[in-house]
């Protein structure tokens, strides 16, 4: 019941935060009448510190609760969504699973890369971030040789370009944005998830400490 009460609380309170970070924009978003928010720095978080169930769940509260606070935010309507699931539950995967996590996150992001170059191949640069993304969340994946100061900035790029993989592919499909269109978002993309990725990491590495004291404190007083 300890457990299980953690678990909701986790999932609960990054949820909240989530939602309260999405009525703070960031950048416009060409293509819609709408804004991206402060709410990216919290998905690569979800992923980093909670489990591939409880990031999936707290993202999808979160997504939900979001698209009716902060409509303004739901650049893809009810889909926009799926945009913090993707990063937290893929990025998840990658930290907390190991190799498997790691190719689960990569070939989501090479089939995200895979669509947009189905209808955009005449600008192919766009995609270059996700290249790289892709080959960290394999890199990154051997933790033993990794770091804390290290894989925290790593698994949250990996995570926020998972998120930015699947806004991609809805800017594509959904919107129908012509290739031209990307020539311009490239350089908002990139500050958008540069902000996503030290804004992580910064929250991520503090609050990684503090829970692996809680941990082992909890540990100490269990087997006593």
């Amino acid at each position: 019941m300890k457990v299980e009460s953690l678990r909701a609380a986790r999932i609960g309170i990054f949820a909240a935060l989530y939602v309260a970070l999405s009525i703070i924009p960031i950048s416009v978003f060409i293509g819609a009448s709408s804004f991206l928010t402060l709410n990216l720095i919290i998905t690569p978080v979800i992923a980093i510190l909670l489990s591939p169930f409880e990031a999936f769940l707290s993202s999808l509260f979160g997504g939900i609760i979001a698209f009716y606070v902060a409509p303004l935010q739901a650049m893809f309507g009810p889909f926009t969504i799926l945009l913090p699931i993707a990063g937290s539950t893929f990025g998840s995967l990658a930290f907390h699973k190991g190799k498997r996590g790691g190719l689960a996150a990569a070939c989501f992001l090479l089939i995200a890369t895979f669509s947009y170059l189905v209808k955009n191949f005449l600008f192919p640069y766009f995609v270059a971030p996700h290249l790289i993304a892709a080959v960290l969340a394999l890199a990154a994946t051997f933790k033993r040789m990794t770091p804390t100061s290290l894989k925290a900035p790593l698994f949250a790029f990996v995570s926020t370009m998972c998120e930015q993989g699947m806004m991609m592919i809805f800017a594509v499909y959904l919107l129908g944005l012509p290739w031209q269109a990307f020539i311009g978002i490239l350089p908002l993309m990139v500050y958008e998830r540069v902000v996503g990725t030290i804004g992580a990491t910064l929250l991520a590495i503090p609050l990684m400490s503090i829970i692996s004291k809680y941990v082992h404190k909890e540990e100490k007083l269990d087997n006593r």
